[in-house]
């Protein structure tokens, strides 16, 4: 890779760091900010993390009222400028939340990304057969999450091979990252096209697509295998993670395993009261410390070698109504194709010593 073409990648990645994972925080803050001259930096942080845990469970529109007449209520009371100052970044945020699209699909942006989002690693590959894919109707679970799944953002979701591979996809996330990511709401408008778009993994959303027929594809494993992570070791969360499969069978579709070789060296964490951060990722809350460039933690490491690999499908029946017994079985044999997946890449992936671990 160029020089150039790194530090493009690297400025794109640090913008889509800040949007998807910065913006939350920096709300706080701010909405902290605001009430800090009546009740101090720790009560003022501590009311805004209150606030934002009852406000997300709601439409966002409430929020993009009550935020700014909280925000801008304390300013006015304190008289001060840092006060409104702080109001008024609270507000403009919280009011990205409130309107339906922020902005149109942007071809030019999404061109950008998909070659860029590449550039930043040493290696950045698709392996896949066409002869194995068939448009509509599929489901690609992809592994493993990683802590920011770099894999799956880089030769996945903004991967034009991958696009003209599979046709119409629509790609699942966190529905709070989706329909509530404040600065990231402009990354997922724009994304949208003829090749899909990005939606939340709410189970509502991915009934309504499945029953039109239209490709999905997601991470099953989610925040658990964030918490998981060990550096260098490849994991994923499979065990207890049966409800796609379920939704297979009630649409008969056809289940693609994906496997990103590499995910396991993008960052490195604090491992540690793994029993407790489980228990928080069920109410939805991500809990891992981790750093991957030494001088820009939130970034990946440089240098990985990145290779995703499409397996052939798994062929389901349509039960609509699948028993606890339909879904064990499929999900068995899931998790058998998931392993010869990788046992059969990891050679060719360059990983030849890799070992799957199924938790």
């Amino acid at each position: 890779r160029s020089v150039t073409t790194w530090w493009l990648a690297f400025f794109l990645f640090l913008t889509s760091g800040i949007a998807w994972v910065v913006s939350i925080p920096i709300l706080l803050v701010s909405l902290g900010g605001s009430l800090m001259p009546h009740v101090g930096w720790s009560w003022g942080t501590v009311v805004a993390v209150a606030m934002f845990s009852v406000l997300v469970q709601f439409d966002q529109r409430i929020a993009a009222t009550v935020v700014p007449a909280v925000a801008f209520g304390s300013a006015f009371l304190a008289s001060g400028w840092q006060a409104f100052a702080f109001a008024f970044v609270a507000s403009a945020m919280t009011a990205l939340n409130g309107v339906k699209r922020v902005c149109p699909p942007n071809p030019r942006l999404l061109n950008f990304q998909c070659r860029y989002y590449q550039g930043y690693h040493k290696r950045s590959e698709l392996f896949a057969s066409p002869d194995t894919v068939r448009r509509g109707q599929s489901l690609y679970a992809c592994h493993p999450h990683g802590i920011l799944s770099v894999g799956w953002i880089s030769n996945v979701v903004w991967s034009r091979r991958f696009h003209d591979l599979v046709g119409r996809c629509f790609y699942l996330i966190d529905g709070t990252l989706r329909n509530k990511g404040l600065l990231a709401r402009p990354f997922c408008d724009a994304f949208e096209g003829p090749h899909g778009g990005l939606r939340d993994t709410s189970r509502e959303t991915m009934n309504s697509l499945m029953e039109r027929g239209e490709s999905v594809c997601l991470i099953p494993g989610a925040y658990q295998e964030a918490t998981l992570f060990e550096y260098g070791r490849d994991r994923v969360a499979l065990r207890g993670r049966k409800g796609f499969v379920k939704l297979c069978l009630r649409h008969g579709y056809r289940l693609h395993p994906v496997y990103t070789f590499g995910e396991s060296q993008t960052y490195r964490t604090v491992g540690g009261f793994e029993r407790l951060r489980l228990r928080l990722n069920r109410n939805g809350i991500p809990t891992v410390a981790f750093w991957g460039l030494s001088w820009f933690p939130l970034l990946p490491r440089r240098g990985c070698e990145l290779v995703t690999c499409v397996g052939p499908a798994l062929e389901l029946p349509k039960i609509p109504e699948p028993s606890a017994a339909d879904v064990d079985e499929w999900h068995a044999k899931y998790v058998t194709a998931l392993c010869e997946l990788f046992d059969r890449s990891k050679e060719e992936a360059g990983y030849p010593h890799a070992q799957l671990e199924v938790l």
